[in-house]
């Protein structure tokens, strides 16, 4: 690796908190798990009212927060096991001290929209009952409480083992902001169930991928094109272990817009479900692509 780019990854700039072309960083989780031999995947339908796609079937997820970046230095110190934050950050192709920020936002959207906690305690064991820290899921959605609160008060610590980079998407949202959202993988702590509890969505659960673009082919469930295309990404997988062994080998170069001339995704562009589920909702224009500038 080049001094350059190690210059870069240790660059920590509190003002430097955008992503490609200054589109706002978010974060999505992919959680899955192995049921009777075959993989599910959560997914959750946003409810009709949400700024950015409305009724449309996504992942948790959601911006990085200014809260998500550490507070003086990219070291988390005792919040932070597993993988370093540097080793991370190369992986995701981003600064060290904006990779701390994406694991954190997923972390904690992830925690705000299932109730997955994916941390773990201070001998390093998995959390398997998230319900004692509810009180903190309500102050994490009402912004009244920072993830790293939750962690500093109960001794919990992230794990970068339990959430691997999957992919980098950058494009304008239904509602016209412009996202630079990097895609997580993680496999549902045992123990731990996730719910539809949050205000943000109007039914969850446990489908197999296949199962999901089905419905999307039939008029049955609305996607925009990244969650299609991880879904068709997810849909080649048996198990946790394929998936978990694929996202060693992701490609965490952005896709940015929308990849009309791409062969992996040319059914959903070339491709009008009947809409079955009642009335449309404004998910307003499809992603455009912005010039490249940098990836971080």
């Amino acid at each position: 690796m080049t001094s350059a780019i190690h210059r870069d990854l240790d660059a920590i700039d509190p003002n430097d908190s955008r992503g490609f072309n200054g589109a706002r960083l978010s974060a999505t989780v992919i959680l899955v798990r192995d049921d009777r031999g075959k993989l599910e995947v959560w997914a959750q339908e946003r409810v009709v009212t949400m700024r950015n796609y409305p009724g449309m079937t996504v992942f948790p997820g959601g911006g990085v927060d200014p809260r998500d970046f550490p507070p003086r230095s990219w070291d988390s110190g005792n919040l932070w096991t597993g993988p370093s934050v540097v080793s991370v950050a190369r992986r995701m192709g981003v600064t060290k001290y904006k990779a701390h920020a994406l694991v954190f936002a997923a972390l904690r959207e992830v925690f705000e929209e299932s109730g997955t906690l994916l941390v773990v305690n201070d001998e390093g064991d998995l959390i398997r009952d998230a319900h004692m820290f509810h009180d903190y899921r309500e102050q994490l959605e009402t912004h009244a409480a920072a993830f790293s609160d939750l962690l500093h008060d109960n001794a919990l610590r992230v794990n970068a083992d339990l959430i691997r980079p999957w992919s980098r998407w950058v494009g304008t949202s239904s509602a016209g902001n412009r996202f630079d959202t990097f895609f997580f993988i993680a496999y549902a702590p045992p123990g731990q169930e996730p719910d539809g509890d949050s205000g943000e969505t109007d039914d969850a659960g446990w489908f197999p991928p296949g199962l999901l673009l089905d419905g999307w082919r039939a008029g049955l469930v609305r996607l925009a094109a990244p969650t299609y295309a991880q879904l068709k990404r997810l849909a080649r997988h048996n198990s946790v272990a394929g998936v978990m062994a694929d996202a060693d080998y992701s490609d965490m170069r952005p896709v940015i817009g929308d990849p009309v001339d791409d062969e992996r995704y040319r059914e959903y562009f070339t491709t009008t479900p009947t809409n079955r589920i009642g009335p449309k909702y404004d998910i307003g224009e499809p992603l455009r692509p912005d010039t490249p500038d940098t990836l971080s």
